[in-house]
C-alpha cells in the first residue's frame, strides 16, 4: 500500500497551514480534497490559501475548473489517485488536504460510492471516468415539482421517503437518480453496502495518517465570524458580482431548479446565496441606503450562521462516517486528533505534534493519549454510522404541533423527535391542546 499524510477538520481550523507544514518538513506535496477549492479563481468566497502562505509547496487539483462545471467525487478519487501514484514514485509524500470529508471518504476506503452497475471490481471501477454516487441528470424528473417527485420516490423507495423531508428537492432527486442509474432502491445498495461491510471491514486503498484539526465552538466560531468579515474587506462581493455578472450574460448557467440551484456545483460556496438578497436588492435600486445597509447585515450574519452549521455538519460527518470506517480498518488508517483551539500553541499542539508522529518509524503512538478531547472524540461507543441507520430512520408527525403555515409538525429521525419533545414550542402546545379537551368535555351548565 502507498503511504499517504491526510488533514481533516472543519472550515476555518488551520488544515491548510498544517498541510503546508507538513509538506515541508518531510518533502511532500499537497492534494487538495476541497470541492470548492478545484474551481479557477474565486479565491475569496471558497477560501483558498493564498500563494505568499503556501511557501512553494506545490497543490495539485485545485484552481482548474470553470464555474459552470461540476467535479463529481469519481473524478476526484480518480485524480488524486493518479497524483498519489505520481509523487509516489517521485519520492514525494502526498499530503492530502480539504474540508469535503466524502471526498476523502470516497478515496481511502474502497467500496463506498454507489456504482452504476453491478460485478465490477474496484480496479475497473477506478478506471472508469463516467461512475458517479450522484447518478446523471434524468431529464423526465427534472421537469417534475417536488411534492410529483416524493410521490415517485414513495412508490420506488419509500424507506428513503421516510428519511428525506418532503421539500428537500437534491435529496429527494439523488435517491430517484440512483434508481434510475442501478435499478435498484437507494436503501438496498446501502443495505447490501452494510452487510458486505459487517463481513468483510472496510477495506482501505492506502496506509493512511490522517490529522484531525478539532477546535472547540466556544474557540472556533468567533473566528470563524472574524474570517466572514475578512472576506467581505478583501473583496468577496466583487467576486459574487462577477458571477452574477456572467449569469445575466448567460455565460455561466446555474443547475437546477429554484432552492436546488445552490446545491450543485461552485453555487453550494457559502456567500453567494445568503447574499442574494442584498445584491437583488442593489440591483433592483428601489431602496434606500439605510434600508440596504439592513439587508446586507442580515445577509452578513447569515453567512456566519452558515458557516458555523458547516463546521458542525462536518464534525459529525467525521465522527459518524469517518470514525467508524476508521475503526474497521484494521489499523491500516489511523486518526489523531490534534487541540487547534489555541492558535498561540499552534506550534506545540499542533505543527511538532504532527510532523512527530509523521515521522515515527517505531509503534505508533495511541490516538486516544494526545488528551482528553481525543480520548472522546475518538471513542468507538460514540461513533456510529449514519450510513446504516438510514435502514431504521424514522419520521415522527407531533399529534399537538402545527407550523406557521398551518401543518402538521414532523421531526425528522428519533434524535429530533426527543429534541422537539423538551422544546417550548411543543409544552405550550400540550398545554393548549388539554384546555381545548377540557373545555370540550366540560358539562353544560
Amino acid at each position: 500500500m502507498r503511504k499517504i499524510l491526510s488533514v481533516i477538520g472543519t472550515t476555518g481550523v488551520g488544515k491548510s497551514n498544517l498541510a503546508v507544514d507538513l509538506c515541508r518538513t518531510l518533502r511532500g506535496q499537497a492534494i487538495n480534497s476541497d470541492a470548492m477549492q478545484v474551481y479557477k479563481g474565486l479565491d475569496i468566497i471558497t477560501n483558498k490559501m493564498p500563494l505568499e502562505e503556501r511557501h512553494g509547496v506545490t497543490h495539485h487539483l485545485m484552481d482548474f475548473l470553470d464555474p459552470e462545471d461540476e467535479y463529481k467525487v469519481t473524478e476526484f478519487k480518480r485524480d488524486a489517485t493518479q497524483c498519489i501514484e505520481k509523487l509516489s514514485n517521485e519520492n514525494q509524500l502526498p499530503v492530502l488536504v480539504g474540508g469535503t470529508n466524502y471526498y476523502m471518504q470516497s478515496l481511502l476506503w474502497r467500496n463506498t460510492l454507489i456504482k452504476e452497475t453491478n460485478g465490477e471490481s474496484d480496479e475497473e471501477e477506478d478506471r472508469s471516468r463516467s461512475r458517479s454516487p450522484s447518478p446523471e441528470i434524468v431529464p423526465e424528473l427534472e421537469v417534475l415539482e417536488t411534492p410529483e417527485l416524493y410521490d415517485r420516490l414513495k412508490q420506488v423507495d419509500p424507506i428513503m421517503a421516510t428519511k428525506w423531508h418532503v421539500s428537500d428537492r437534491r435529496k429527494i432527486m439523488r435517491s430517484l437518480q440512483i434508481f434510475h442509474a442501478t435499478g435498484k432502491p437507494q436503501s438496498e445498495i446501502i443495505k447490501e453496502q452494510k452487510a458486505q461491510k459487517e463481513t468483510h471491514g472496510a477495506q482501505p486503498r492506502f496506509k493512511a495518517l490522517v490529522f484531525w484539526l478539532y477546535a472547540d465552538p466556544v474557540a472556533l466560531y468567533p473566528r470563524l465570524d472574524e474570517r466572514v468579515d475578512k472576506m467581505i474587506e478583501t473583496g468577496l462581493f466583487e467576486e459574487i458580482k462577477d458571477l452574477r455578472r456572467r449569469v445575466v450574460a448567460g455565460s455561466i448557467t446555474l443547475p437546477g431548479q429554484e432552492l436546488e440551484k445552490y446545491q450543485r456545483g461552485l453555487w453550494q460556496a457559502i456567500g453567494y446565496k445568503e447574499f442574494d438578497p442584498y445584491f437583488t436588492a442593489v440591483e433592483e435600486n428601489t431602496l434606500e441606503e439605510p434600508e440596504l445597509k439592513k439587508i446586507k447585515d442580515e445577509c452578513t450574519e447569515r453567512m456566519k450562521a452558515a458557516t458555523r452549521r458547516y463546521a458542525r455538519r462536518q464534525v459529525q460527518w467525521i465522527r459518524n462516517k469517518f470514525l467508524p470506517s476508521v475503526f474497521d480498518s484494521k489499523g491500516d488508517v489511523l486518526v489523531y486528533l490534534l487541540d487547534a483551539g489555541d492558535l498561540d500553541a499552534w506550534n506545540t499542539n499542533v505543527q511538532q505534534k504532527a510532523i512527530d508522529v509523521a515521522r515515527e518509524d517505531r509503534p505508533m503512538p495511541d490516538p486516544a493519549s494526545f488528551g482528553d478531547v481525543a480520548a472522546k472524540m475518538l471513542s468507538k461507543s460514540d461513533a456510529e454510522d449514519t450510513h446504516a441507520r438510514v435502514l431504521n430512520w424514522k419520521k415522527h408527525v407531533c399529534p399537538v404541533c402545527i407550523t406557521n403555515k398551518g401543518e402538521v409538525a414532523i421531526m425528522n429521525g428519533d434524535l429530533e423527535w426527543e429534541q422537539h419533545k423538551k422544546s417550548r414550542w411543543h409544552r405550550k402546545s400540550s398545554k393548549r391542546k388539554r384546555m381545548e379537551e377540557l373545555t370540550a368535555n366540560k358539562p353544560p351548565l
